[in-house]
């Protein structure tokens, strides 16, 4: 009998404790606040620089993300455009990029077709890289080609995911 009364009592409290008794609440997160484009979605608007073997550049994203595939536009403008090198012409490029996002990691391949207001209008560039993406920063390799000036390599750049 006593183990019995034990027994009841043991339950009683237990569903008194279990049933009564609000579940603790979860760390709330800002439901505003944008996820870390490494745990999310690239969609937007990323700047920054990048370098190669042939010289350094402004690189601009807009990109538009559906599930892991990345398209949108590229452009390319040369540090310093009124230096007269070869690179202030062929950094003066727009184009469009597209790829594969694993949450992590971007696969991308830029490609400017010749044509258009540059003043290397006869000239096309193929460039593919990957990159890592924390946060809303993108770092990367790239490498390819320029069909007026050959092969660009060890090319490297930086972004970051503008407001």
């Amino acid at each position: 009998m006593r183990a019995s009364v034990a027994v009841l009592a043991a339950a009683g409290l237990m569903a008194f404790a279990c049933g009564s008794q609000p579940p603790p609440s979860a760390p709330s997160t800002s439901p505003t606040s944008p996820a870390p484009a490494s745990q999310g979605n690239l969609t937007g608007t990323w700047s920054g620089s990048g370098s190669d073997s042939f010289s350094a550049e402004q690189v601009t994203w807009v990109l538009t993300q559906s599930d892991s595939t990345i398209t949108g536009r590229a452009a390319l403008s040369p540090v310093d455009p009124a230096d007269g090198s070869c690179a202030s012409c062929h950094k003066l490029r727009n184009g469009t990029v597209n790829g594969t996002f694993d949450g992590s990691t971007l696969t991308i391949r830029m490609n400017f077709p010749a044509g258009g207001d540059v003043p290397t209008p006869i000239c096309t560039t193929d460039l593919s890289g990957t990159a890592t993406v924390i946060a809303n920063r993108v770092t990367g390799t790239y490498s390819g080609a320029d069909s007026c000036e050959g092969f660009y390599g060890n090319g490297q750049l930086t972004l970051t995911r503008q407001p």
